[in-house]
Order: C-alpha cells, then structure tokens, then sequence
C-alpha cells in the first residue's frame, strides 16, 4: 500500500508538472530594447553582494564557493533570460555588502529591501518576492502583541538590517543589540540575554526548525508592510534595473510559488486560468478524476500519519521530561561541587593566614598575604555559581565590585579611596571569569600598594564594555602616583597577568593618562 501511495504522489506531482508546462508555454518571450540590448554585451559578467547568514534566501560554502538559496533560483533566471553572468563576491558579509553599496565598490545586491537612505546610493526593480515581518520571543514569556509592547525590551537584530533603522525612528525605546546574524540574534532569545527578535517569517521559520529553537515562537506580526525584496543597483546601471524587470515580469506565478516550495516547504493552492480550460479541456478533467481519487487515498494515508506522530510526540515527550529530570540532577550536582570547591579555597586560605602569622619576614608576609587574595578572588567565584540560578553565567557587575572592594579594605587603613565600577550588563562563563579576575586581583593589588603612598586618598577605576561579537574591552587603574619612566616590574604578579591574559586571547597595554591606566582587550571564552 505504501509503494502505490508512494506511486500515486508522484503521478499527482507529474500532473502538476503538466500544467505549469502548458502555463509556460504560453508565456511571453522577453523583448529587450536596443539599448538593453547593448548594455547586456557590455556587462557579460557582474559581481553581487549577499548576507551568506539569512537562509533559506542566501547560503555561501565558503569551502566550495557555492551560492545557493531562494535568491539564488531568481538569479539563474535571470542569467538564463539574459545571458549576463551574476557572480557572488566571495566571503562578504552583509555589513560590507551595504558599506561597499553605499561606496561604489560593490555593484549591486540582489535581494534588498528600499528605504529612503539606500534610494540615495541605488537604484531597485520592482520587489519580486515577499514575506511579512514578525515578532519572535521566548515561548515563556510575557504576551506581546504588537511592537510598542517591546518599548524599553532589548531586541536582538543583525546589524545592516534596515529593520533596526524603521525601529529605532518608531520605537526610540527600544534598545536594540546588534547581533553577527539572524541565527546569532534568535540565539540570544533563546538564551535570554534578549526580549525578542523582529524578522522575516520565512527567515525565522527556516532557523527554527533547523536549529532545534525549541524554547522560542512567533509571538505577533508587526505593524510594517510585508518585506520586500529587489535587486538594488548602482545609480548610473538604470539600464540593468530595466531588463531585471522585465524578466521578473515574465516569470509565471505557477514559477515563483515552485521556488518558494522547494526552499521553504510551504504548501501553495493555485488557481485555474479560465482561458486555458477551453484548448486542454479534455487533459483537464483526466486530471481532476486522478487529483481527486489521489487526495483520497492521501486523506486516508494521512490519518494513519496523525495517529503514528501522535504516538511518537508522546513517547517524545516523555524523553524530554526525563532529560529535563536528568538536567536538573547535573545541575543540582554541579551547584554542590561549586559549593565544596569554595569552601576548601576558604580552607587554603586559613591554613595561609595561619601560617603567614609564624612569618617574620615582612616580605613574605606580604606574599602570603597576595596569594590569599588571588585564593579569595576564586573562592568568590564558586561562591557565586553556587547561588546563581544560572550555574553557567555570573553577573560580572556584582563579581567585579565585591572583588575590588574586598581588595580595598584589606589594603587600606588609614586612606580614603573612592572605587568606581562601571561595567556593561554582561555574562560571563568561568572560563573567562577565573582568568579576569586574576587579573584584576593583581591590577589592583599593584595600585594600593605602590600608587597611594604618602597620599590620603585617591581612586580605583574598573571599566568593561563590549566591542563586538566575543571581543570586549577592560581600562583598569588608579589616579596615584604613576609609573615611574623606565621602570619595569618582574614579580610574580606581572607574570601571571601575562599568562592569564594570553589564556584570555588578550592584549595588556599601558594608557598615557594620569595614574596608572591599563587597556585589557580579551575574548569571551567558552562561547559556543
């Protein structure tokens, strides 16, 4: 029964094979002008950018140099209608398509969206094909129901999509966070470190199914027209914006809606053209009787389907039930391990008051007494994962400022120092934690004990902000009494900044302002 199931779809897809056959027959040849004509000899070969992240529109193999996608099937189009060769430009990403657009080094684009700042560096053709933009959130999350639901939310979208130019113009309070890709922007709803994200259902809908989001929905559509997409061209190429059109406007609707099935998987009904009954009536109704004995022997085949998938999504079910149970075990596990590591850190360190008491040696009092530090700076760290909800993150804000503090008043006595912490809203893995606050540890360490002498009072300043991507940025220092011209420290402390910055993929350089000002740029490590 399976293989005369089988048998019959694919007569039914030969039946409607048939017809876009007879569609296309009757269609139009192409008439280009002289002028046309003549363009199309001079330009037999163009280069085009795209945005190699926004499936199942545009994909680029880097290893094969392959361009392929939605996009793409209109572009074979229109090299078959006009002989032009349209090459993709290879390794681009979208934010150099547009900069390059808007510069003059890259040509053209094939599937952009108009606004009135791209009108100003392009020409477009005609939209020729659409899809409307939605909302996307957490599956948990509060109801939202149109755009102005998401003012003061942050809201993941990949950068040089005009989409963050319409929403920050009409919703100034929302706080957009620019994200390397759709996948990486969806990727943070997923995680929550963002509200939502706002895109192109065919986009969103490809991403989903293909990466397992499984914890996000499409909440609501948006207020905006659907997204339009044309081929945008250089200002003085009015002639290929011309002959673009004019193939667009020859291909059949029975052409366009095959391309969005083959990529998007969307079921399609078409209609009948009246006219073309009266010269294939006869071929017509055949296929009527074959469609309709097919849709029944599909309905009844169907129905078998609902009940197996029925039974598979319970037995699904319950294996994720198991392995949610599963997870929170490992999690309670791990929260356990992060508390006993803590408190045998706080052992090490009595054991090192301790016997830092016996010491005599000033000196090596003052060892004993930086190695408890860099113990305690760890110590708080699994102290931290142990109260988090979220064993894999810590707010970097609180971590940092009881860290610094702790430092200050276990160096200071008699002096005023002000601390001041400004640190972008982030999390970060151990991975990256246990390094960085090593650092830290010393940094600071160096400032109360060499950069406040025969002063009062002075100020420690810890700065952390994003650059991009995994990339972020550390000015760390005091306004004291600076670092004399020449002089270069060997100790202990200056190695191990060393080597936990080289861990952290880092640079460490020295600022010229008052002080003592250090540059950290390192990598957010342990990113998947």
């Amino acid at each position: 029964m399976l293989s005369f199931f089988k048998m019959n779809k694919s007569l039914f897809i030969l039946l409607l094979s048939i017809i876009t056959f007879i569609g296309n027959v009757n269609a139009q040849e192409i008439e280009f002008t002289e002028a046309e004509k003549a363009w199309i000899k001079e330009h037999p070969v163009i280069y085009h950018g795209y945005d190699p992240t926004w499936a199942p529109f545009e994909f680029y193999n880097e290893k094969d140099t392959l361009y392929y996608g939605i996009i793409a099937d209109y572009i074979k189009i229109v090299e078959d209608k006009t002989g032009i060769d349209l090459r993709p430009i290879p390794n681009i990403t979208w934010k150099e398509t547009i900069k390059k657009l808007e510069t003059g080094e890259v040509d053209l684009a094939t599937g952009i969206s108009s606004n009135e700042r791209r009108k100003g560096f392009l020409n477009f053709t005609k939209p020729y094909i659409s899809f409307p933009l939605v909302i996307v959130t957490r599956k948990d999350y509060d109801f939202i129901g149109d755009l102005k639901d998401l003012n003061g939310k942050e809201v993941a979208l990949p950068t040089g999509f005009y989409t963050s130019e319409m929403i920050s113009r009409d919703f100034p309070k929302i706080q957009i966070i620019h994200a390397d890709g759709v996948k990486e922007a969806l990727k943070s709803v997923s995680f929550g470190t963002a509200d939502a994200f706002v895109g192109n259902l065919a986009v969103v809908s490809y991403y989903i199914n293909k990466e397992g989001f499984t914890n996000i929905k499409i909440a609501a559509p948006t207020r905006y027209k659907n997204s339009d997409l044309s081929f945008g061209v250089r200002k003085d190429w009015p002639e290929l914006v011309s002959i673009v059109d004019k193939v667009f406007e020859a291909i059949p609707p029975e052409e366009h809606n095959k391309i969005k099935l083959d990529w998007i998987q969307v079921r399609y009904e078409y209609g009948v053209n009246v006219g073309k009954i009266v010269y294939i009536t006869g071929i017509l109704l055949l296929i009527v009787l074959l469609v309709i004995v097919i849709i029944l022997l599909w309905n009844r085949s169907l129905q078998r389907e609902i009940v197996k998938r029925n039974i598979i999504e319970k037995k699904l079910e319950n294996s994720l039930s198991e392995l949610e149970k599963k997870n929170d075990e490992k999690r309670a596990m791990l929260k356990e391990i992060h508390h006993r590591v803590k408190n045998n850190l706080q052992v090490v360190n009595s054991l090192l008051k301790f016997q830092s008491r016996k010491l005599k040696s000033e000196e090596a009092v003052t060892m004993f007494k930086e190695t408890r530090n860099r113990v305690l700076s760890m110590a708080m760290l699994h102290e931290k994962m142990y109260r988090s909800d979220d064993i894999h993150q810590i707010d970097v804000q609180d971590y940092i400022s009881l860290l610094v503090e702790d430092l200050v008043k276990s160096y200071t006595v008699d002096k005023q120092i002000k601390i001041n912490i400004k640190i972008a809203p982030v999390n970060l893995m151990m991975r990256t934690l246990v390094p960085l606050g090593l650092i830290i540890n010393e940094m600071i360490t160096n400032s109360l004990k060499h950069g406040f002498k025969d002063r009062t009072e002075g100020e420690i300043s810890v700065r952390i902000k994003h650059l991009e991507g995994v990339r972020y940025e550390m000015i760390i220092g005091d306004n004291g009494n600076g670092i004399k011209d020449g002089h270069k420290s060997t100790g202990i402390g200056v190695k191990l900044i060393k080597t936990f910055t080289k861990q952290l993929n880092g640079t460490l350089e020295q600022l010229d302002m008052p002080g003592a000002f250090f540059k950290l740029t390192f990598d957010k490590i342990g990113v998947s």
